[in-house]
């Protein structure tokens, strides 16, 4: 972590309402657009869910893969109440259950829950401690559940937006977006092998892709099957 943050829902809140995601999901800029849905369709097909399944999301933001998931009993948890509320909107009439929580120390309401896939999309590189998360985590799977993993290669994106700065194109083709991936909202830099590191306290790691392409991983996603 890289900073002390004395009032962390505060914060977040403030950062959720500056770097809003679903800007990002819905982007005007085509390449931005296409990345993300190209991940979010990935944990889809990682989570492969199934009607009767319990399903969570931890750290659902504004809902915009929750709502891309047709099948079983869907669940959000955020800790942004910025974020639940453009989440209530595009998840009206789904039947999915909101919660407001601290993924890092989860409420008996939700902690009591037991789910058979969940995922978090995004959200390690922002919270205190991913460890903590991840052990919520464990702690709702049932036995054999999925858990699926996304997170930013911030080195590979923060080289890559250097380049183009360099080349005076950045403005050009990405006007708008952070110039840098961990200028504020991010508190750690990912990259596979630290995901894979932590992930294998509690689950058995399955299968692995980068998004957009293998050979061009500006993100990471993970399907981890529950010890």
């Amino acid at each position: 972590m890289k900073k002390e943050i004395e009032n962390f829902e505060f914060w977040n809140e403030e950062m959720a309402k500056k770097y809003n995601p679903d800007a990002y999901h819905n982007s005007r800029n085509i390449i931005v657009r296409w990345v993300e849905n190209k991940r979010a369709a990935t944990v889809i097909r990682f989570l492969d869910a199934r009607e009767g399944e319990d399903i969570l999301e931890v750290g659902c933001g504004a809902g915009n893969i929750l709502e891309k998931i047709k099948k079983g009993n869907l669940v959000g948890v955020d800790i942004s109440e910025f974020m639940l509320g453009l989440a209530k909107k595009k998840l009206l009439g789904q039947g999915a259950k909101l919660y407001k929580d601290d993924a890092e120390d989860l409420s008996s309401e939700v902690k009591d829950m037991k789910f058979d896939k969940i995922f978090c999309s995004e959200v390690l590189e922002h919270v205190r401690d991913p460890k903590k998360v991840l052990f919520q985590i464990a702690r709702l799977c049932k036995p054999s559940a999925k858990v699926v993993i996304s997170v930013p290669n911030e080195r590979l994106i923060n080289k890559l937006k250097g380049l183009f700065q360099k080349l005076r194109i950045f403005d050009i083709f990405f006007r708008g977006i952070s110039k840098k991936m961990d200028d504020e909202w991010h508190l750690h830099v990912f990259d596979m092998r630290m995901l894979s590191e932590i992930g294998a306290n509690y689950f058995s790691e399955s299968k692995k892709a980068g998004i957009p392409f293998d050979w061009l991983p500006l993100h990471y996603v993970i399907l981890f099957f529950k010890k």
